[in-house]
C-alpha cells in the first residue's frame, strides 16, 4: 500500500489504496525499507502523499478490528509510533502534500512530517470518536502544539472537520496551494531547499532547529556552536584542497 520514487535527491512515498487510501495497518511500511531507500537515492528530502484523490482517511476499522481478533494491535500501534517518531527524527525536512480527506491515522502521519501542504479543498479530521474509538497512532500528543487543552478535547469529541484555511490559522499546515498541486508545489519547495546544499548542511541545520523544542536554551546554543564549528571547519579543508 506504499510506493516509493525517487526525483533525484527528493524521495516521494505514496500511501496507495484507492480510493481513500485507508492505512492496512498503523505501520504502514517497514523502517528498514525507507531507510535503506532513502540511502540508496541519497536522499535530502522525503514527501508523503496519497496517489489518489485523498491524503489517508485514516485506518480501516474491519482490518483494525482482525488486529484485536489476532491479539496483535498493540504491537502494530508501538511500530506505528516507531514509524512516526523516525520520520520525524530524520535529519532531511519531511513534508506531507494533502490532497482531499486527511483523517484519522492520516492526520497523525501528516502530523509527524515538518512541513504540511494542503489543498485549499482540504480537510483534517479526528473522527475516530464516531465510530467509538480514539487517536491512537500519537494524535492526542501532536495537537498540543497547536491547540490548548479544550480546543484539543472538543477536536476530538467532536469529530468535526477543519478545512485548510482553519488549519493554516492555527499553524497546523504551513501552505494553502490550489486543488491538484501539492506535490508539485512541495517538489518545488524541496528542490528549492536541498538541492545546491551538502547533506551534511542540511542535516545539522535540521538537528540544531529540533533541539530547539527539547534541549534547554544553553544547551541548545552549546550543540549549535558545534555544529556550525563542524562545518566551517569542512569549508576551511574544503579551501585548503583547492589551494
Amino acid at each position: 500500500m506504499v510506493k516509493l520514487e525517487a526525483d533525484k535527491e527528493v524521495v516521494v512515498l505514496q500511501l496507495s489504496n484507492p480510493p481513500g487510501n485507508a492505512l492496512l495497518k498503523p505501520d504502514f511500511i517497514e523502517i528498514e525499507i525507507l531507510n535503506d531507500f532513502l540511502k540508496v537515492n541519497k536522499a535530502k528530502a522525503i514527501i508523503i502523499t496519497g496517489t489518489s484523490r485523498h491524503f489517508c482517511i485514516g485506518a480501516d476499522i474491519n482490518l483494525l478490528l482482525n488486529l484485536v481478533q489476532e491479539d496483535t494491535l498493540k504491537e502494530h500501534i508501538e511500530d506505528g509510533h516507531k514509524l512516526l517518531n523516525y520520520l520525524y527524527e530524520l535529519n532531511i525536512p519531511v513534508f506531507a502534500a494533502i490532497e482531499g480527506f486527511c483523517f484519522g491515522g492520516g492526520l497523525e502521519i501528516a502530523l509527524s512530517a515538518h512541513f504540511r501542504i494542503a489543498s485549499e479543498k482540504s480537510l483534517l479530521a479526528f473522527p475516530e470518536t464516531i465510530h467509538r474509538l480514539m487517536p491512537g497512532l500519537s494524535g492526542t500528543h501532536a495537537l498540543k502544539k497547536y491547540f490548548s487543552l479544550g480546543q484539543s478535547i472538543e477536536f476530538i469529541l467532536s469529530g468535526r472537520t477543519m478545512n485548510a484555511e482553519e488549519a493554516l490559522n492555527k499553524g497546523m499546515v504551513d501552505y494553502v496551494v490550489p486543488a491538484k498541486s501539492c506535490l508539485d508545489f512541495a517538489l518545488k519547495l524541496a528542490h528549492k531547499m536541498t538541492d545546491d546544499k551538502p547533506e551534511k548542511v542540511i542535516n545539522n541545520v535540521m538537528i540544531a532547529l529540533k533541539n530547539t523544542y527539547t534541549l534547554s536554551r544553553d544547551k541548545a546554543l552549546e550543540e549549535e556552536t558545534r555544529l556550525f564549528c563542524e562545518l566551517a571547519a569542512d569549508l576551511n579543508n574544503e579551501k585548503i584542497k583547492k589551494v
